[in-house]
């Protein structure tokens, strides 16, 4: 199949206004396509819009939204149904961190608006203008965590879990309609993502140890969607990591990815209690 012509289309990334969502922002610009920006930052929406459009011969428009609101998710679907969206980017999310038990329950609600409901909504809204003109697609960023369960991060790793299941079926439902689907599923990445955990102790564990670059995480994305994949597992560890689970019982994974994600003081201490998480500023732009 051949690479996929941006130009002349139009994009709609969500998370737009930092880190892997800046990344494809610049990144498809810089292919030929416009784009539709949202995040809840509207000043550096702006920002990057100006800049985007000063650099290349393309259109962009922000959508200042907060996609963990039902309400705000409704206007930014309305705006996408009402736009002639060429590719998704399902790129917002947030993670937390903690024993389930001591998080707070409005902000896992709010992981699960961001990082499934919308998904979900955003998906229906293109999806069938896309099947309807027999091109297009939707690249959804997941992660690597999807593949096992992962205490300490449990309402996370389920909703990337949920968004790499979702992707998957979806590209293939699509299969020989000329719509590509692919679910991004990177390892750790040098955003503000780990800012938005509300624990420091997060950055100490052995699975956040080392990250990869947005910009490399980006272009291996596109790169996967040139070729119509299904899924792309940036960067060899990575990909080793996360197909653990086809070799061990998942009880066994569910251990190990437990000891990678606790903090450093807890693979050497075992009779101290896990503090409880205390909610934080999140990282969806």
């Amino acid at each position: 199949m051949p690479a996929f012509d941006f130009a002349g289309t139009t994009s709609l990334v969500t998370g737009a206004s930092s880190g892997l969502g800046e990344q494809f922002a610049r990144q498809l610009a810089a292919r030929g396509s416009s784009l539709v920006l949202v995040a809840r930052s509207a000043d550096r929406l702006a920002a990057l819009a100006d800049e985007l459009r000063a650099k290349h011969p393309v259109t962009v428009s922000t959508v200042p939204a907060d996609l963990s609101q039902a309400e705000q998710v409704s206007r930014v679907v309305a705006h996408a149904a009402a736009t002639q969206v060429d590719v998704l980017v399902n790129n917002a999310g947030f993670g937390t961190y903690g024993t389930f038990a001591g998080l707070d329950p409005g902000r896992e609600h709010a992981e699960v608006m961001v990082n499934a409901v919308a998904v979900v909504d955003l998906a229906h809204a293109v999806l069938p203008s896309m099947l309807a003109h027999g091109r297009g697609g939707i690249i959804t960023v997941a992660s690597s965590i999807a593949f096992q369960p992962s205490p300490h991060q449990a309402v996370y790793g389920a909703t990337k879990a949920f968004a790499l299941a979702f992707s998957e079926a979806l590209w293939a439902e699509t299969r020989g309609t000329g719509v590509r689907i692919l679910a991004l599923c990177p390892g750790p990445v040098a955003t503000g993502f780990f800012a938005s955990l509300g624990d420091p102790a997060a950055t100490s564990s052995i699975i956040y140890g080392r990250t990869a670059d947005p910009a490399d995480v980006v272009r291996a994305a596109l790169r996967g969607f040139d070729h119509d994949a299904m899924t792309v597992i940036p960067g060899l560890r990575t990909r080793l990591l996360a197909q653990g689970h086809r070799f061990l019982p998942r009880t066994v994974m569910a251990r190990m990815t437990g000891k990678m994600l606790a903090p450093a003081e807890k693979h050497t201490t075992t009779d101290s209690k896990p503090a409880a998480t205390p909610p934080a500023p999140d990282a969806r732009g």
